[in-house]
């Protein structure tokens, strides 16, 4: 089941700061409407973010858009406890703020992220020049912290090696959100599962279908139907990973009533047949296993 996830702030800002050692957090699709940096050493394992797939290794830096479903999935061996962990989560909302109000520097930072569309999976090279900016967000507070991250946000949209998840979109523009995308978003991720129409769904939003169409182009870069499919799908992939369901169930219940038309999505998002999918990703013991995967 797809989570909305509520995250937290540090000081007031609409950026908050976590980090954590050796410890592993249950296998579990989520999505959240901040950016969020994750910086991860000292584990392996499958890496999950919106319609994308892929290993990560020993040192792993990425950034996720907002309501970008994702999830990581630590292989057995890494689970000894010298894993460590720091996620930054953020809105452009904050950065903006920051850009009009005397910092005008950030101004290509903001540019920059309003372009990313599922998230950004940076280069090792990158990684080792950062790196020690990553060991003073940890050791450092207030200010020093804050100048720490703004060295980090400014490095990242200089790796000319980073691997963008699905093709940039049109700038978000200096609205930000829109309460409308928002409530329509929440209103699939709810009932993704179920026949929804899109009349349904501009309902939920207070809007009118022709709108919502274009708020979702100009917003996400993405149709209705695209983001449906990918919320489907990331939940069948969820399925395979951490059950043994047969596969006609895992199109049902993921919202696919024609078995043909599941195969067919799964090949493009995935790049595979769900059955080769479950063969590489699957979790050894199935849902019992789910507890000793961090999300």
């Amino acid at each position: 089941m797809l989570i909305r996830e509520v995250v937290g702030r540090s000081h007031g800002h609409n950026w908050h700061y976590i980090s954590h050692c050796g410890e592993l957090c249950p296998f579990q699709l989520h999505y959240h409407p901040e950016y969020e940096l994750t910086f991860t050493r000292y584990s392996h394992g499958t890496r999950y973010i919106g319609s994308d797939v892929q290993a990560f290794g020993e040192l792993d830096l990425v950034l996720v858009a907002p309501n970008s479903a994702h999830t990581w999935h630590n292989a057995e061996d890494s689970k000894n406890g010298g894993e460590q962990l720091q996620v930054v989560f953020f809105t452009l909302e904050w950065l903006q703020a920051l850009a009009a109000e005397g910092l005008p520097e950030l101004h290509a930072v903001n540019q920059w992220l309003a372009g990313v569309r599922q998230g950004v999976v940076f280069s090792p090279r990158l990684i080792a020049q950062i790196l020690p900016v990553f060991d003073r967000l940890e050791a450092t507070r207030g200010l020093e912290r804050l100048t720490a991250l703004l060295q980090i946000f400014d490095a990242l949209l200089r790796d000319d090696e980073a691997r963008h998840l699905g093709a940039n979109t049109a700038s978000l523009g200096s609205g930000g959100s829109d309460r409308r995308v928002e409530a329509a978003l929440g209103h699939l991720q709810q009932h993704y599962r179920s026949a929804v129409s899109l009349e349904n769904i501009a309902g939920a939003a207070a809007t009118s279908s022709s709108t919502l169409k274009r708020l979702f182009q100009e917003r996400l870069g993405m149709s209705v139907t695209d983001v449906l499919i990918q919320l489907r799908i990331g939940h069948a992939c969820h399925l395979l990973v951490s059950t043994e369901l047969p596969i006609h169930r895992v199109a049902t219940d993921s919202g696919f009533n024609n078995l043909g038309h599941f195969f067919r999505q799964f090949a493009v998002q995935r790049g595979s047949t769900p059955a080769e999918f479950r063969r590489q990703n699957h979790l050894p013991g199935g849902e019992a296993a789910i507890g000793g995967v961090r999300s």
